[in-house]
Formats: C-alpha cells, sequence, structure tokens
C-alpha cells in the first residue's frame, strides 16, 4: 500500500447510508471519479444486521418500511433485484391494563365508557396538536379524522416541520411530552409512555415537530408496512457485491479502518488518517462524506467547526435492544398477534413467526425494547465488544424470557423453566446502546430547525471560512428529515451527491 491513497471521494461509514452514497456516486460520476469507503468495523452494514437462525430471518436491525412514504428504499429494492412482503401493522396492547377511559378526564363525559387504546390515544394527542381536522376531536376514528389523514403529503409534513405552532409557539421549539401534555391529561400521556406497545420514544421527550412527523407518516391510512423478503442485510450484501467487483478499479473498500483525523490542505483537498492494525494508513481527497452516527462523530467533534459540532449534538440516540429465540414446540401459531402478551413482559414490543412442517412446527419470538425495559435484558449481553449480535451465549437470558413468558411467573418454579428452556434451540441478543452505535436510531432534539440543520451539515469546510471549499459531508439517518428509518439515510446521501456532482 503506498505511503498515501489519493482518492476524489472518500466516503467514511460502511452502513448503508454509505454504500448507497457509493453506489450513486459510481453510477453518476463514472469511473473516472475514483471513490475510497472505509469501514472502522470488520463488516459492512452498521445498523443493519440480519441473521439466519433456525431456518427463520431474525432482524436484529431495521425490520419494517412504509411501502410508500419510502420511495427511494423501494426504488433501491427493485433496483438490487429484492423483494418486499407483509409486515404487520403498528399495533397496541389490547387488555385491560393497556386500554384508557376517555371519558374520565378527556372529554367531559361526551364520549361515556370509551376505552381507547394507546396508538389511539397518540392519535388524538397529534389530531389535537394540529388541529387541521374537522372531524371529532374526542375521537382518533371519526372518518373525517381517516379522510384528513390520507389526505397528508411530503408538503404537509414540511409545513409541520416549519410552521406548525401551537397556542402561538412552534411545535419544533417543543419537546414531543410537552406538546402531548398541552393536549392530553398526565393519565394519558403516561399511559402511552408505560403501555404504548410501539415505537413512540415520548419519554425522551424528542422534537415535537419531527415526531409528529414521523407519526404522520407511519399512520397514514392509504400506506402500509413491508419488510424485505431476502432479508434486509441482503441489501447490504446486494450494494457491497456490486461495489466490490474487479472490474470497479475507480472502487475501494476497506474494512477494519477507523478514523483518526482530519486535516485540511493549503491546495483544499482534505488529509484523513485511518488506524488499522496498529498502522496508520494517509488518504488525500478531494471530497470526504462522514456517513456515520452521532457517536463516532462526537469522538470526531474536536476536529469539527464549532457550529457543525453543535450540530452534531442536536440529535437524540434512541437505545434499543432486541432478543429472539426459536422455539421447537411453540405455544403460539400463525394467527397469534404481535404485542400478545408484551403488556406482562418487559418489552416495548413482541412478534411472533409461526412455521408448520407436517406434523412439527416451529416459531421464532421478537422481543423489542426501549428504556426502561431494556435494562431487563442488557446484563445478558457477555461479550465487552459487542459488536454483532450474540448467539446461544448466556443460557440465563432464555430463563429470564420465560419467567415473565409464564402467565403465573409466581407460582413456576425454576425447574419448571428449565425444562421448557429445552425447546429454545437457539437465542440471541443485539444491544444497539453500545459502541459505536449508541442507539438504535436518532431524533433531532426539541428547538432544532431540522431543515436548516440538515443543509448546514450537507456541505461545510473544516476551515470554518466562507471562501474555503465546502469539500466536507454529513449524511446518515441519524442527520436527515426522515429519521429512524433507511429512507432518511438515502434522502441525505441523495443531497451530498448533488453536492459533489
Amino acid at each position: 500500500m503506498p505511503d498515501i491513497i489519493n482518492s476524489d471521494t472518500v466516503i467514511v461509514g460502511g452502513g448503508i447510508t454509505g454504500l448507497y452514497t457509493c453506489y450513486k456516486l459510481k453510477q453518476l460520476k463514472g469511473t473516472n471519479h475514483t471513490i475510497s469507503l472505509f469501514e472502522a468495523a470488520g463488516r459492512f452494514g452498521g445498523r443493519i444486521e440480519t441473521v439466519e437462525m433456525g431456518g427463520f430471518l431474525a432482524e436484529y436491525g431495521p425490520m419494517r418500511f412504509e411501502k410508500l412514504a419510502q420511495p427511494l428504499l423501494m426504488e433501491l429494492i427493485a433496483e438490487l433485484g429484492l423483494e418486499t412482503n407483509f409486515f404487520v401493522p403498528y399495533t397496541a396492547a389490547n387488555d385491560p391494563d393497556s386500554l384508557f377511559d376517555l371519558t374520565y378526564d378527556e372529554s367531559g363525559g361526551k364520549r361515556s365508557g370509551s376505552k381507547l387504546t394507546t396508538l389511539e390515544l397518540l392519535k388524538l394527542g397529534i389530531l389535537r396538536l394540529l388541529n387541521a381536522s374537522d372531524g371529532d376531536m374526542d375521537d382518533p376514528d371519526d372518518p373525517r379524522n381517516r379522510a384528513w389523514w390520507a389526505t397528508l403529503d411530503e408538503e404537509y409534513y414540511s409545513y409541520v416541520r416549519n410552521k406548525a405552532s401551537y397556542n402561538g409557539k412552534y411545535l419544533y421549539e417543543m419537546g414531543f411530552w410537552n406538546a402531548l401534555s398541552l393536549v392530553l391529561s398526565h393519565r394519558a400521556v403516561n399511559k402511552i409512555i408505560h403501555c404504548g406497545t410501539f415505537y413512540h420514544v415520548i419519554h425522551f421527550n424528542p422534537n415535537a415537530a419531527e415526531w409528529v412527523i414521523f407519526w404522520l407518516r407511519g399512520l397514514h391510512p392509504d400506506d402500509g408496512l413491508v419488510g424485505i423478503k431476502q432479508g434486509t442485510g441482503s441489501l447490504v450484501q446486494e450494494l457491497v457485491h456490486r461495489l466490490d467487483s474487479r472490474s470497479e478499479l475507480s472502487v475501494s473498500l476497506h474494512l477494519n479502518h477507523r478514523l483518526t483525523a482530519l486535516f485540511p490542505q493549503p491546495d483544499g483537498r482534505v488529509l484523513l488518517e485511518f488506524k488499522t492494525d496498529n498502522t496508520t494508513v494517509k488518504v488525500l481527497a478531494k471530497r470526504v462524506v462522514l456517513a456515520l452516527p452521532r457517536c463516532p462523530l462526537m469522538q470526531l467533534r474536536p476536529l469539527l467547526p464549532e457550529h457543525i459540532g453543535e450540530l452534531v449534538d442536536s440529535v437524540i440516540p434512541i437505545p434499543l435492544v432486541k432478543c429472539f429465540f426459536v422455539n421447537e414446540s411453540p405455544w403460539w401459531n400463525e394467527f397469534t398477534p404481535p404485542q400478545t402478551r408484551a403488556s406482562s413482559t418487559p418489552a416495548r414490543e413482541i412478534h411472533y413467526a409461526f412455521r408448520k412442517d407436517g406434523s412439527s412446527k416451529r416459531g421464532i419470538v421478537m422481543v423489542y425494547g426501549d428504556p426502561p425495559s431494556m435494562r431487563y435484558w442488557t446484563p445478558f449481553v457477555q461479550q465487552q465488544e459487542h459488536l454483532k449480535a450474540e448467539l446461544n451465549l448466556d443460557k440465563r437470558l432464555v430463563e429470564g424470557y420465560l419467567q415473565y413468558l409464564r402467565s403465573n411467573p409466581d407460582n413456576t418454579d425454576i425447574k419448571e423453566i428449565r425444562e421448557e428452556a429445552e425447546l429454545i434451540s437457539c437465542f440471541g441478543i443485539r444491544d444497539w446502546s453500545r459502541e459505536p452505535f449508541e442507539a438504535g436510531c436518532h431524533i433531532w432534539k426539541a428547538g432544532v430547525r431540522a431543515e436548516e440543520a440538515i443543509k448546514e451539515l450537507t456541505a461545510f469546510s473544516l476551515q470554518d471560512s466562507p471562501l474555503s471549499n465546502k469539500n466536507i459531508h454529513i449524511c446518515g439517518e441519524a442527520y436527515s428529515d426522515f429519521q429512524g428509518f433507511i429512507e432518511g439515510g438515502l434522502r441525505t446521501a441523495l443531497r451530498v451527491v448533488k453536492q459533489i456532482l
């Protein structure tokens, strides 16, 4: 390897955003533009991780996508020759403990005996905050509310992001918890926080405008959720296959290279230093794309201009954990709905899959948690460097799952639990709160104008001068207008590609 590698564009980060940026640049710039992609880990994919477990595909990372709201991802799936399949919509637990009596303190007795799920409560709060539908503001399922929701598009989401207000204050200035508390009682918000078996993150109090948009998209009546039939990891495999071919000499992919330094050069280029196997690799680039989440960018913050560093720290990392258990004689079947027993388990969501072959049957269950429930599961992570899902390491994970699975754990002795544990042939855990990821996804903090922040991060100079060459670009899900999903990363990637073109 030469002392210094020269490249037109260096991409730092081999997750889906970095790979997609490389893929699009290769398509649009051709072979005359050299691209070098460096990934700190020993694998590509970042927070995408699909693992085969007992004949099932366990998605330890992203697993569901809105088919209509995420056109870039759907286009990429088709372009790579992959397929989508049905994924169950967002659902709420409907056991008595998870329901909320709206009559008691929400509607002044107008809706006698009305019991709402936590998802219906969330919808009600959003309807009241926006106050744009002519439907009943005490009934989230009023057909007029549904008809209004079905008209929403990206133009309206932009309005919510920049101009929507409540009581004279812009939504982007508020925390989502604070905003909901203006239109729902504390008891109602508390019910969503503690019993909401879906992805609500209210307890992180994120940017209200951004999280309202998240749910306007997620609950759009004309959209639906899908997964990738071949597994989300197939996106990474196909992109790497197309980029890492011997015929593509203009593109080079490098694993186990961690960025440690960035230095602006007199000629406008940037000198990068990477650590690999106790060796320093130096690269000169005309353009640098930092396709990274918050955690590694915060480690680089001393090398960035002050205002860029502040923007890097303007998102909230949302820690998530996933556990999977393959059962050789599952108690559930193909009709068991998601969230079954979720309200009596330390989990945000529980999903089930079932397969029958003749007289034999097998199943896999996914337990999905954020704080505080994930704190129950994280002690079962064994390896200090938790760089991939841990499979079949700590059998206490199985016992911990079964302890809550049983309907009457107080009457179940340890011997009986361990006998049932023998039916679980494979199990695994992934804690995304650990470095280098710190989070499963991100959301803008209250007070941040996301549109302006994204514009600043898309192109800037290390020298922090208006006359300097703006050849540093930050992209990824964390700093997008579609956080929590791959689509956000793809959107920011195209913004950066446009700058480079």
